[in-house]
């Protein structure tokens, strides 16, 4: 009895971190500048991702999210992606002397989903430092 009481045990260790892996999917994307640039890493482009509990509640079940916020930082070609399990998301993106970009994402269940954004450069920043490299 207790060796089949192991033997499930183990089973189920093997299992369930299988079954989570699985239901993650692809989260991809671009950054670019607004000419479609990427933006260079001396800039440190950010990706934040913050789940969305929206639904969870009531019961939506292909609501899984993250517990804590990811961020990424995308490579020299400006793409970047992650393997996060199907939600509502919330994808802010910042970078140096450029206005952030936030949007709301619907990553679902057995789909990729891909998430670009062209940042423009800020005005303010534009203003302050007119006359200063930045």
């Amino acid at each position: 009895m207790r060796q089949a009481l192991s033997c499930i045990c183990l089973c189920l260790l093997v299992i369930l971190p299988c079954a989570s892996e699985s239901s993650s999917v692809q989260l991809s994307g671009f950054i670019t500048d607004s000419h479609g640039v990427a933006l260079s890493s001396g800039l440190q482009p950010r990706v934040l991702i913050h789940w969305d509990a929206s639904g969870t509640n009531i019961g939506l079940q292909t609501n899984i999210g993250i517990a804590t916020d990811m961020s990424v930082q995308p490579d020299t070609q400006g793409r970047f992606q992650v393997q996060i399990p199907p939600g509502f998301y919330d994808i802010f993106v910042s970078a140096f002397a450029f206005s952030p970009k936030c949007a709301k994402v619907r990553v679902k269940p057995g789909e990729s989903t891909t998430f670009s954004a062209k940042l423009q450069v800020d005005g303010l920043v534009t203003k302050e430092l007119a006359d200063r490299p930045f």
